[in-house]
């Protein structure tokens, strides 16, 4: 008998109305991104070099080139940049 009263507390708990509560969950979506924008790669002027060309005129190719290399990887981050702005919304 006293094992019965020892349950009845916790029997009276079961008998109670249950709490009923609306809960948000936030649950992030995947969204598709637009295609990147097609961007033409600069023609190097070391291409044109010959084994034949002078020292001069390989040392002018290459500082073309590194200009040319310099601008192009410019284009390329400032795509990458807005995609990290529309990203961050």
């Amino acid at each position: 008998m006293k094992r019965f009263l020892l349950f009845l507390p916790l029997l009276a708990g079961c008998a109670a109305e249950p709490v009923i509560r609306t809960v948000e969950v936030e649950i992030p979506v995947a969204v598709d991104c637009p295609a990147p924008p097609a961007i033409a790669r600069p023609a190097l002027p070391i291409a044109g070099l010959t084994p034949d060309s002078q020292p001069a005129d390989v040392l002018r190719a290459y500082a073309a080139t590194v200009e040319a290399l310099m601008g192009y990887s410019l284009e390329l981050e400032g795509v990458l940049d807005g995609y990290r702005e529309t990203n961050s919304d």
